[in-house]
C-alpha cells in the first residue's frame, strides 16, 4: 500500500472526539411545571421512543431554540408551579441549551419549557383523533350487537344445520374478533392528559 493511501486510510479511521464528546450522555436538572413533564413523558411514550432522544432532538434544533428564545423575551414565567426534574440528555443537547440560554440571557429552564411546549399540539391532535375513533367505535360495536342479535334470533327459528345460520355464526364469529382488535387501536382520553 502507497504510503499516501495508507495516510487516507488513518485518516478516515480516526476518531473524531468532538463527536463522541458531544453524543456523551449527561445528567442535569431543571425546573418545569409537571404538566411540561408529563408532556414529555406522554410523548415519548406516544411516539416509542426514550424520553432522552425526544429531549435531544428538541433541544438541538438550534433554530427552532432561537425562535423561542426571541419568543420568550416577550413572556414571563411563573415558577411557582415548577419542580427540579432531572433528566439524561447529550452533551451536544446541554451545549445547545446552555448557548442559547445565554446568548438571549434568558433562563435555560424556560428555554426547555418552551421547547418541550412544542409538543403540545401533537399530543393534542393524536387525542382529537382517539376521540373521533371511540365516537366511530360506539358505532360499529352497536352493528356488532345489532349483528349479535340477528344470530341469537336466526338461531331460535332455524335449524342448527342451516346454511344461513352457519353463515352468520361465522360472520359473528370474524366481526367480534376484528372489533376486538380494532378496540386495542383506541386509547381513552386519560392517557393524553398532561
Amino acid at each position: 500500500m502507497k504510503k499516501s493511501e495508507h495516510r487516507r486510510r488513518e485518516q478516515k479511521l480516526q476518531l473524531d472526539t468532538e463527536e463522541l464528546r458531544a453524543k456523551q450522555s449527561v445528567r442535569t436538572t431543571f425546573k418545569l411545571p409537571e404538566k411540561i413533564i408529563n408532556l414529555l413523558k406522554i410523548s415519548a411514550k406516544h411516539l416509542s421512543i426514550k424520553q432522552k432522544t425526544l429531549l435531544d432532538q428538541l433541544l438541538e434544533d438550534d433554530k427552532a431554540l432561537e425562535l423561542l428564545a426571541e419568543e420568550a423575551l416577550s413572556h414571563s414565567r411563573n415558577e411557582n408551579h415548577c419542580r427540579p426534574k432531572t433528566f439524561v440528555l447529550s452533551q451536544k443537547a446541554l451545549d445547545q441549551i446552555e448557548e442559547v440560554s445565554n446568548t438571549y440571557e434568558i433562563p435555560r429552564d424556560f428555554l426547555v419549557e418552551l421547547s418541550v411546549s412544542r409538543l403540545s399540539t401533537y399530543i393534542d391532535s393524536l387525542a382529537q383523533t382517539h376521540e373521533k375513533r371511540r365516537n366511530f367505535f360506539k358505532d360499529l360495536d352497536l352493528c356488532r350487537e345489532q349483528l349479535d342479535n340477528l344470530l341469537g334470533n336466526a338461531g331460535a327459528e332455524l335449524k342448527e344445520d342451516d346454511v344461513f345460520l352457519i353463515k352468520v355464526e361465522n360472520l359473528a364469529t370474524r366481526t367480534r374478533k376484528l372489533v376486538s382488535e380494532i378496540r386495542k387501536t383506541i386509547k381513552d382520553e386519560e392517557e393524553f392528559i398532561y
